[in-house]
C-alpha cells in the first residue's frame, strides 16, 4: 500500500485528493491531542510565513486526523490558533482517512511533519518514508524516525520543537537535498516489516536465553563444596 511513485504519482495523488499542484505541501497525519503537538506544526507554518510573506501563497498545511483523548476537551482549539495566526488560507483539517487516501496524502506531500513530544514507535515516519517521502520530526527517538542521526543517514530532519520551523525550511528551500532524502527514505523505510520484526524478535529471545545460560553456568561454579555428614554428601 504505501511505495514510491514519483513525480506522476505525486501529480496524481494531489488531483485526487484536490490540492494545488504548484504549491509546498506540509502533511501532519494524526491524532489531534496535545502529545501528537499539530499546534507545534502551526506555529512553525506561522513562522515559514513570517519569515517569508511571500510563502504564504506557494504554501499549504493539510493536518489528517481527528481530536482524541485529551484533545477531545477542546476539538476547535487548533482551528482556532490557525485562526489567531492568520492561517485560515494555509492550513487545510480534513477528518482521518482510509490506507489507500492516506497513501495518497504521503505521495502527495513534499514533507511529513511529526511534531509528537513522544512516540512509542512513530508509524507515521515510516509510512511516510516507504510512500518517499521525507519526514521533519521532532528531536524524541523511535524506529521509524531513527534514520537522521543513525545507521539511515539522510532520511530525514530531527529539530526539536522551538525549532521545527527551521527545520522544515531548510528542506522546504533546498529542493535538491530533498529529492537525495526520497531515496534515502525508501531504503529507511525498507528495513521495516514483519520479516524484520519477527528476525528481531527472535534476536531478543535468543540473547535473553544465552544470558541466562551464563548466569546459570556462574551460579553453578559458585556452589560451595558439599559437606559430608556420616554416609550422606549434602551441599550447605
Amino acid at each position: 500500500m504505501f511505495t514510491p511513485g514519483g513525480p506522476e504519482a505525486k501529480r496524481a495523488a494531489r488531483r485526487r485528493l484536490g490540492l494545488p499542484q504548484g504549491r509546498q505541501l506540509l502533511l501532519f497525519v494524526g491524532r489531534i491531542q496535545p502529545l501528537k503537538a499539530p499546534d507545534v506544526l502551526v506555529r512553525a507554518a506561522a513562522e515559514l510565513v513570517a519569515d517569508r510573506p511571500g510563502r504564504r501563497d506557494g504554501l499549504v498545511v493539510a493536518i489528517v486526523g481527528g481530536p482524541s483523548g485529551t484533545g477531545l476537551a477542546r476539538p476547535e482549539e487548533l482551528q482556532l490558533l490557525t485562526h489567531d495566526l492568520d492561517l485560515d488560507g494555509v492550513v487545510r483539517f480534513r477528518p482521518p482517512v482510509g490506507r489507500a487516501a492516506l497513501a495518497d496524502w504521503y505521495r502527495a506531500a513534499d514533507l511529513v511533519v511529526v511534531p509528537s513530544y513522544t512516540e512509542s514507535f512513530g508509524l507515521v515516519a515510516v509510512e511516510a518514508q516507504a510512500c518517499g517521502t521525507p519526514v521533519v520530526a521532532t528531536a524524541g527517538r523511535w524506529a521509524g524516525h531513527r534514520g537522521p542521526d543513525g545507521r539511515h543517514r539522510g532520511a530525514g530532519r530531527r529539530a526539536p520543537p522551538r525549532r521545527l520551523g527551521e527545520g522544515a525550511r531548510e528542506l522546504l528551500d533546498d529542493g535538491a537535498r530533498r529529492r537525495a532524502m526520497q531515496a534515502a527514505a525508501v531504503r529507511h523505510a525498507a528495513g521495516f516489516g514483519w520479516d524484520a520484526t519477527v528476525t528481531d524478535t527472535l534476536e531478543v529471545y535468543a540473547a535473553a536465553m544465552r544470558e541466562h545460560r551464563r548466569r546459570n553456568a556462574v551460579s553453578m561454579l559458585e556452589l560451595p563444596e558439599p559437606v559430608e555428614v556420616g554416609a550422606l554428601a549434602v551441599a550447605p
